[in-house]
């Protein structure tokens, strides 16, 4: 289940995800009027043969923070969402309940009330109130997370913000998102001098551009080095988007700046880049677009805070500046931009350190988790949500399972 086509970060993974499902047949669902959208995650369909279904009723955006008029709607229209998928033929089949998204997690809980489905739950946000918002991160910690038989979190850092809410016996595992990668590359080719910075990242004020934007003009005003913004604004952030354009001339950067929008083809963006940054403004759970740096072997600047740390390690595949200081992320900028041999050394470490999984192993993990849940749940009908035979290699880890 997702709670929109968009194409978000979390429906993309999804979309990979399902393209290749070998071993489960998955069925998409999202609620009705989200077609013909924008940057429709999956305007193409999915390959292998995995089905779309519109069930329920169209969602709003923007219900975290929300009037009171707004949260109405909002709960209206979750709760109009779970009834359609309780009563619908694909829930009713269903061996497993696959929550995308946090909100979708919210119809999820409420359309398995009463039964046995087991619920999965995918935690791609931090569980916190930037994030959800008050009222929704009291449902989900009350609602969703205790219903839950399994808990997916992309990152450590995203299932520590929300383990101590999950239910009794809960299996809870870490399964970074599919980046788009389908083979392992060698060292990436380091250039003498430094030409262009990317950042590929939806236009949001906690993506970290206008951070970016100030730190690149105190290091790079009046050279010829190019900033290149990959992605377009989403979920209502359209003025954001304006008043960055606004800020790039007025820092008198706009002929070193590149607001790219919508990228199909992110790797083409990343492979051009001398370096790579993240620069959220708050805990980044893991963004996809931190995985694709590293996979692609680019010298990467992430904050020191979140999911990326787990896989950037400061000095030896990466830098890390401080977390929304303009002055720390300017100057690790400038560091890395004037010494190659720096640059080709973490460069090197990309290929040493935490390597990124393909999408098909990705696949794979998930595939292990729904068998093990869907067989379980069948075999004894069990309501306790406990799987006792799995074995984990540490906390919040990879399951020795899903190892082959």
């Amino acid at each position: 289940m997702d709670h929109t086509r968009a194409a978000g970060g979390a429906e993309i993974a999804l979309r990979r995800i399902a393209s290749r499902a070998k071993t489960w047949n998955p069925i998409i669902a999202v609620p009705k009027g989200a077609a013909g959208i924008e940057n429709d995650a999956f305007n193409e369909g999915i390959s292998g043969g995995a089905k779309i279904e519109e069930i329920g009723p169209r969602q709003m955006f923007g219900a975290s923070n929300a009037s009171i008029v707004g949260l109405a709607r909002f709960g209206a229209g979750v709760v109009g969402q779970a009834f359609a998928l309780r009563f619908s033929a694909s829930f009713r089949d269903a061996a497993v309940v696959h929550a995308n998204t946090s909100r979708s997690g919210l119809y999820g809980a409420l359309a398995c009330v009463g039964t046995r489905k087991p619920l999965v739950v995918h935690l791609r946000d931090m569980v916190d109130e930037p994030s959800l918002g008050r009222i929704g991160l009291l449902l989900f910690r009350r609602l969703v997370l205790p219903r839950a038989n399994a808990i997916i979190g992309n990152s450590r850092s995203t299932m520590e913000s929300a383990v101590k809410w999950s239910g009794k016996g809960a299996v809870v595992t870490v399964i970074p998102s599919p980046a788009g990668i389908d083979a392992r590359m060698s060292q990436s080719l380091i250039n003498d001098r430094v030409e262009s910075i990317a950042m590929v990242a939806r236009i949001d004020p906690w993506k970290g551009q206008r951070l970016l934007i100030e730190a690149f003009a105190d290091v790079f005003k009046g050279t010829k080095v190019r900033l290149r913004l990959a992605g377009a604004p989403a979920f209502g952030h359209g003025e954001f988007y304006e008043e960055l354009k606004c800020l790039v001339t007025k820092l008198g950067i706009e002929g070193n700046v590149d607001f790219l929008g919508h990228v199909s083809n992110v790797k083409e963006v990343i492979a051009a880049a001398d370096i790579c940054v993240q620069a959220s403004i708050r805990p980044e759970p893991l963004g996809q677009n931190v995985l694709q740096y590293l996979a692609a072997g680019k010298p990467t600047i992430v904050a020191n805070e979140g999911g990326p740390t787990e896989w950037v390690y400061h000095d030896k595949n990466g830098l890390h500046f401080i977390a929304r200081d303009r002055e720390s992320l300017a100057s690790v900028m400038r560091q890395l931009s004037s010494d190659t041999r720096l640059r080709r050394r973490l460069a090197r470490g990309t290929q040493q350190f935490q390597l990124v999984p393909t999408d098909s192993e990705v696949t794979q993990r998930h595939g292990v988790l729904f068998h093990a849940i869907g067989k379980y749940n069948r075999l004894t009908g069990n309501s306790e949500n406990v799987i006792p035979d799995l074995t984990f290699d540490e906390r919040y880890g990879i399951p020795r399972w899903t190892i082959t």
